[in-house]
């Protein structure tokens, strides 16, 4: 499936106002304490800048009808332009901000979701995607094919290819390669996803034993995820 050369002319290869970072003061994120970055977290449902503005839409810390900048999330959790970009669509998707022809990201209300608003390259690209993955073109367990590739076939930019990756690694449909594995994106495994889902709950309980900062405890996961794998790997079993 080839995406017609329309998508490019319409939308462009480059990024839409929505998905590009935006500037300007960032009234409701002033003062805000900065959250340090885990060192080597990959993208994934769990991802701490996501879960934290989630948590703080959804409870009212950030006001419906309030403003920030992608700029200044950006800063406030030591992050990527390209992961502040992927959280804040996928927050959208969920319909707890809007981007559309706004000069940063708003909060929304109890309602929902804002009038129908205008897909972008790499919407298209991400709704392509969810698609081949929902009806198992894409099958679990299978390393996705390169970002240059799925570039020319859709008729975009790498960058639109990659933020697509981003946003459907955060809604827990792909993950970044392991240990012992070939470097690249796959799809997620549900029945992997569940034995990692018991080894992140064994894990919890030994950080609150062992006394782990928040802070340290994505990269004991990550750790503990390499170290077990590999093992698999070495030993013949499945990962």
């Amino acid at each position: 499936m080839r995406a017609s050369s329309t998508m490019r002319r319409s939308t462009g290869t480059a990024l839409s106002a929505a998905d590009r970072g935006m500037s300007g003061p960032d009234r409701a994120g002033s003062g805000t304490q900065q959250i340090p970055r885990a060192r080597g977290m990959g993208a994934g449902p769990d991802q701490p800048m996501l879960l934290t503005l989630r948590e703080e839409l959804r409870s009212g810390i950030w006001r419906p009808g309030t403003v920030r900048t992608q700029t200044g999330l950006r800063v406030r959790f030591g992050e990527t332009h390209l992961m502040t970009t992927a959280v804040t669509r996928v927050l959208r998707d969920e319909g707890l901000v809007t981007l559309d022809g706004l000069p940063g990201v708003r909060a929304l209300g109890p309602a929902g979701r804002p009038p129908h608003r205008t897909s972008t390259a790499t919407d298209l690209v991400v709704q392509a995607i969810r698609k081949r993955l929902t009806d198992h073109t894409y099958q679990p367990g299978q390393r996705m094919p390169p970002q240059q590739s799925l570039a020319i076939e859709f008729d975009t930019s790498r960058t639109t290819i990659q933020l697509a990756f981003l946003q459907l690694a955060l809604e827990g449909l792909l993950r970044r390669h392991q240990a012992a594995e070939t470097p690249g994106t796959y799809v997620l495994d549900p029945s992997r996803q569940a034995r990692e889902a018991l080894l992140l709950a064994d894990l919890q309980v030994a950080m609150r034993r062992g006394g782990w900062t928040r802070a340290e405890y994505p990269d004991v996961v990550e750790r503990a995820l390499h170290i077990l794998v590999g093992s698999a790997a070495r030993a013949g079993a499945e990962p």
